[in-house]
């Protein structure tokens, strides 16, 4: 029983040493040159950004209650529960792009850009009062730092895009393939089993290793130490802290295909079926003769071919055939990146040549025939 009692002391301690620890204090820095400035038609209030720090840490924390103050020594929990501040989570993945895009981000790093980042968290988290900057005390409204506030909004908006990639690309081998997937490539990391380029802000491919290979592209993100916290406070103003959120998280996987279309070729006598060794076949594009094939002993033969349009035409027939003059077109693309062709020649008819000599062996027969027609009409007389 003593055990479990200290056990859940210990537990209780080291809980309110934690909670401790999770307090908030304004520093010295102000962002001097800024008035931001809330009214929600019963009230106005105006005041300069000041910069809010943990206690204990460097980490810098933005408010979520425009113009609610942090009491001093107060602790905060860490709650998961959105209700208790407010907040939806489509308005905390905003908070998120702020915080991620604004104070600390590339070059943001002086006060302004801090109080800029504070400003547009406010906007965000109170969409029902009206929040502006003004040149001074609850003076009139005034639209300053658009540029650096359309900075920001302009990251948002491109991390928020979407690619356009296909799942699945098919290329010929040894031909130049761009793929554009209207996105700002210099913020990925691209990964490849195959060399490519960047041109143009498009990934381009030329190969002639013939397979499937993966790309995959991971946005280049922030780097921040921890995830992203919310202190939440029943008597002081809530709290976040920027740190890594799934809304950061952005990758793209698509594969390409390179290959190159074949033809192949299958030659039979029209006779009988029979397979045809031998016969040549020249491959010609637009008038040009680009490949050959030879038949087998099994009458087969192929070559590989960029995609196109092509004509093939027998230049040699098989030993003992016809030569066919007829050309036959045939198209390679991605549909159909193999053809088969079977083709037939004819048997050639063997005639015998006049040479102008005489038949002798036709001329001795018909001799023979009369040689023996004399003896037996010779033999009848004398017998007679």
């Amino acid at each position: 029983m003593k055990k479990i009692i200290v056990v859940l002391f210990l537990m209780f301690l080291w809980q309110n040493v934690y909670a401790a620890s999770d307090m908030f204090y304004y520093d010295d820095e102000r962002v001097e040159e800024m008035w931001i400035t809330r009214s929600n038609g019963v009230q106005t209030r105006s005041a300069h950004p000041y910069k809010l720090k943990k206690k204990g840490s460097d980490t810098y924390v933005f408010c979520i209650e425009p113009f609610s103050l942090i009491k001093s020594g107060v602790a905060y929990s860490r709650q998961a529960d959105l209700t208790k501040y407010g907040l939806t989570q489509k308005q905390v993945d905003r908070i998120n792009l702020i915080l991620y895009y604004g104070y600390g981000y590339g070059n943001h790093t002086s006060d302004l850009w801090y109080g800029l980042t504070q400003y547009l968290v406010w906007k965000e988290a109170d969409p029902n009062a009206t929040i502006y900057f003004t040149e001074k005390y609850k003076g009139p409204k005034k639209d300053l730092y658009t540029k650096e506030i359309n900075e920001i909004e302009s990251l948002i908006e491109k991390h928020l895009a979407q690619a356009k990639f296909e799942d699945e690309y098919v290329m010929e081998s040894g031909k130049d393939f761009t793929i554009d997937g209207q996105i700002d490539l210099n913020d990925y990391d691209i990964e490849a089993d195959i060399a490519y380029e960047i041109k143009d802000n498009k990934i381009v491919i030329n190969s002639d290793k013939i397979g499937t290979y993966t790309f995959k592209l991971t946005n280049k993100k922030r780097t921040f130490k921890t995830e992203y916290i919310m202190f939440y406070s029943a008597n002081s103003q809530n709290v976040i802290a920027p740190g890594n959120s799934y809304i950061y998280d952005k990758s793209y996987t698509f594969k390409v295909t390179i290959l190159n279309g074949k033809v192949k070729l299958r030659k039979f006598s029209s006779s009988d079926n029979k397979l045809l060794k031998g016969a040549k076949y020249g491959i010609y594009q637009d008038g040009k003769l680009v490949d050959t094939i030879v038949t087998n002993d099994q009458g087969y033969g192929e070559t590989e071919l960029a995609f196109g349009e092509y004509v093939i035409k027998e230049l040699v027939p098989p030993s003992g055939y016809k030569l066919d003059n007829q050309e036959y077109p045939f198209k390679i693309d991605e549909e159909k990146a193999e053809i088969e062709i079977k083709l037939y020649d004819d048997q050639a008819v063997i005639e015998v040549p006049n040479t102008g000599v005489k038949d002798y062996v036709k001329e001795s027969i018909i001799l023979i025939f009369l040689g023996v027609g004399l003896y037996y009409g010779q033999k009848k007389y004398y017998v007679h």
